[in-house]
């Protein structure tokens, strides 16, 4: 997968980012719809630098975000200093090729490199191909939330210190 850029998104980047959003709208187990995420949603993860991106040749096959886990606060989590792992997908005729993995592992590693411990985030309970996605790359279930009038599942991955 050489051939893949990886990057923090920037402000040129968000119409092709919201347009990735909506086309993953209505797709099996997708949460999203036309009021979440929106571009003011892009914005602000580019505004905090949280918003990332795989680029081929081409186009943008692959989104990320990051963020500040202050609104799972209130469930419990291993890690101490954890970024939350959000609006992740991957354009549809990309999808089963290995891209999720590709951004879902360098997006560990900037979370590492800013300090973070851990990765937490909530997994619709209907987003099959999302929970063997995080569960093949090391990600554990600690819990279930009803948050957002969605029924989710809690996962989480501690970083080991060398």
């Amino acid at each position: 997968m050489s051939s893949y850029h990886f990057m923090t998104a920037c402000e040129g980047d968000i119409p092709e980012i919201v347009s990735i959003y909506h086309r993953l709208i209505g797709t099996p187990g997708c949460t999203w719809d036309l009021n979440y995420p929106t571009i003011d949603t892009a914005h602000s993860d580019v505004s905090a630098k949280s918003l990332f991106i795989l680029r081929d040749d081409r186009q943008i096959i692959a989104v990320a975000s990051t963020e500040p886990a202050d609104d799972l606060a209130h469930l419990e989590w291993l890690p101490k200093r954890p970024c939350q792992l959000a609006r992740i997908g991957v354009i549809p005729p990309m999808q089963n090729s290995g891209i999720g993995t590709f951004i879902l592992k360098e997006v560990m590693t900037t979370a590492r490199h800013r300090g973070h411990d851990g990765i937490i985030m909530l997994v619709s309970k209907t987003n099959p191909a999302a929970l063997a996605l995080y569960e093949s790359n090391g990600f554990t279930r600690c819990g279930e939330a009803f948050m957002y009038d969605v029924d989710f599942y809690c996962y989480q991955i501690t970083f080991h210190t060398d």
